[in-house]
């Protein structure tokens, strides 16, 4: 199980990998925003970094989620 500051940390890990991470319209699945996470010491679960992109919605980051057949995945929203 992670630590408590640990799971406070991976919001804005996950922040980072959407706005660093990702070319202009690149899009990235779950499975891959877990291992971005792991391979920086942070220990997640997909329903954690469901909630957490939900969170980053709210707070404005136009995080999209894009249905492809049985998988989803995820991107920022363009700038106009």
């Amino acid at each position: 199980m992670a630590k408590k500051t640990d799971g406070k940390l991976k919001i804005l890990y996950v922040k980072d990998i959407l706005e660093h991470d990702l070319e202009a319209g690149q899009t990235i699945s779950m499975r891959e925003i877990l291992l971005k996470l792991s391979e920086r010491g942070i220990p997640a679960e997909r329903k954690s970094v469901s909630d957490d992109l939900r969170l980053l919605r709210q707070y404005g980051l136009p995080v999209v989620c894009i249905r492809r057949g049985k998988a989803t995945v995820y991107t920022l929203k363009k700038s106009t």
